[in-house]
């Protein structure tokens, strides 16, 4: 088993790739807003250092949060899950879309 962690910057994605991930059996997710570090850093509660003004030029400032997507995969699922979030994002590979990664899991016990 793995759980799946998808860190979603195209939130406008998310219920298109909530149906998809239903319509392949993929079930139990679990979605929280979230925020990256260069989000919080262009926040106005936060004095950023000085290298990352620079970087405030390249983030959207009306894009204040992003969707954190956590569920418990069979390992035979993981793939067809990349390609579900590869397909309904544009794929992965362009700026801002967002991160996907799987951390091993020993036990899931009440699912």
């Amino acid at each position: 088993m793995q759980l799946f962690v998808l860190i979603l910057n195209k939130t406008e994605c998310l219920p298109k790739l909530l149906g998809e991930f239903l319509s392949a059996g993929i079930k139990g997710a679990t979605i929280y807003d979230s925020m990256g570090e260069v989000q919080y850093i262009g926040h106005e509660t936060v004095e950023p250092p000085p290298i990352f003004g620079s970087l405030r030029k390249f983030i959207n400032p009306d894009h204040e949060q992003n969707k954190t997507v956590l569920v418990i995969l069979r390992d035979e699922q993981v793939e067809a899950a990349r390609a579900i979030v590869n397909n309904v994002t544009g794929g992965l590979d362009k700026p801002g879309t967002g991160i996907i990664f799987t951390v091993p899991v020993s036990f899931v016990e009440g699912i």
